[in-house]
């Protein structure tokens, strides 16, 4: 049986505070209030309200280009490498990457690798522009790409599968799959039971 992906994390005052926090802290670009609006799924006034918010609290910045207003995470702000770690974790690819493979039948684990969970596990380098996913299994192809695709629209940036049946990870020695067993990974879905 699989864990579910965790509710809404109790510091953060609405589900649209989450996933504004989330884009502007995760997806990295500098994105206008109704662009956000429709990325999230959200009321443009209710984005524009929390925007001012978030804005007056110095949790991000914005600047005008004619009548569009763009909206950015704050990265002068002293609490901003921790807001981003802590975003991460609870709002970040694997939380998201969780939820939108849910419901794909199929999977064993799935783990993001790759210069994302180099990253995460604190490993120097230049910022990620994609996530990279090992799938374990035998999931629907199609299922797979519909729940990677809304996953790469939340987070703003694309996702890449890669599935590997349960067979050909536990006994390949291909060069391939023995780095991705030694290289860091961040956990996304395990059946109980599963080493992770």
């Amino acid at each position: 049986m699989r864990e579910g992906p965790p509710p809404l994390f109790p510091l953060l005052r609405s589900q649209l505070q989450g996933d504004l926090l989330a884009r502007l802290f995760l997806g990295g670009e500098e994105e206008s209030v109704a662009d956000l609006a429709t990325a999230i799924g959200a009321d443009p006034g209710n984005t524009a309200r929390e925007i001012a918010r978030l804005e007056k609290a110095g949790v991000v910045v914005s600047r005008r280009v004619g009548r569009t207003k763009l909206v950015r995470a704050n990265k002068s702000a002293a609490f901003y490498r921790p807001l981003l770690e802590l975003l991460t974790i609870v709002l970040g690819p694997a939380a998201v990457l969780a939820e939108q493979l849910g419901e794909c039948e199929g999977i064993v684990f799935a783990d993001i690798f790759g210069s994302w969970a180099a990253r995460y596990h604190g490993e120097p380098g230049p910022e990620p522009a994609d996530i990279d996913l090992l799938v374990v299994g035998n999931p629907d192809r199609d299922e797979l790409h519909d729940a990677t695709q809304a996953a790469s629209r939340r987070l703003n940036r694309p996702v890449n599968p890669v599935v590997i049946s349960q067979r050909r990870w536990d006994t390949s020695e291909e060069g391939f799959i023995v780095e991705l067993r030694s290289r860091p990974r961040v956990a996304v879905i395990h059946s109980q039971g599963e080493a992770e």
